[in-house]
């Protein structure tokens, strides 16, 4: 998708009733354009949470993820960096994404994080407990077996922008065809609005 998709997507969005959306993966901080979509998003008066592995950030975007309306989430796998890194696959990934944990806390940004328990052994109890120490008050936990963020091969590259339309998917409307006033008569993933 082009920039212009994407602020179409974000323009089409508000008359459907969307009061949210979601930026995620591959890894959404690492968009150069991702600024300007949270922006446009605001503008239209949707929120915006990040989905983010806390890997990338970078100084620039700490303004943008500090602003009213945005939130961010991220997956935690446990206290333990070794374990972690082996998990993600990404040397020096825990401490990372431990930092900006911290740095989110410090400036108030609202954060989520998911503990995703990927095999047995995993330390996720103390995981929860360390981030509660730091500070973190939205923690929930996801089981998952024998897949996992850091598997190659499984993670999509890119940008995809989520918005929560799960009424109109459950009512088998596509969304921009309602933004366009008509019902598509496909099935909702052939739709073309």
């Amino acid at each position: 998708m082009t920039k212009s998709d994407w602020r179409r997507v974000i323009d089409e969005a508000k008359p459907l009733g969307i009061e949210i959306v979601q930026f995620i993966g591959g890894e959404p901080t690492m968009h150069p354009d991702l600024p300007g979509f949270v922006d446009h998003a605001l503008a239209h008066g949707i929120s915006v949470e990040i989905y983010s592995n806390l890997l990338h950030v970078r100084p620039a975007l700490w303004d943008t993820l500090s602003r009213p309306d945005v939130r961010l989430a991220t997956s935690y796998y446990t206290d333990d960096a070794a374990q972690h890194e082996a998990i993600t696959q990404g040397r020096g990934s825990h401490a990372r994404t431990r930092s900006n944990i911290i740095e989110m806390v410090r400036r108030s940004i609202p954060l989520r994080v998911g503990i995703v328990d990927v095999h047995n052994g995993q330390r996720v109890d103390q995981a929860h407990a360390e981030l509660a120490s730091l500070g973190v008050t939205d923690i929930g936990y996801d089981r998952v077996r024998q897949v996992g963020r850091g598997v190659r091969g499984r993670v999509a590259r890119g940008l995809r922008l989520a918005l929560r339309v799960l009424p109109l998917v459950v009512s088998g409307q596509c969304p921009r065809a309602v933004a366009r006033g008509h019902r598509c008569r496909r099935p909702l993933p052939m739709c073309t609005g």
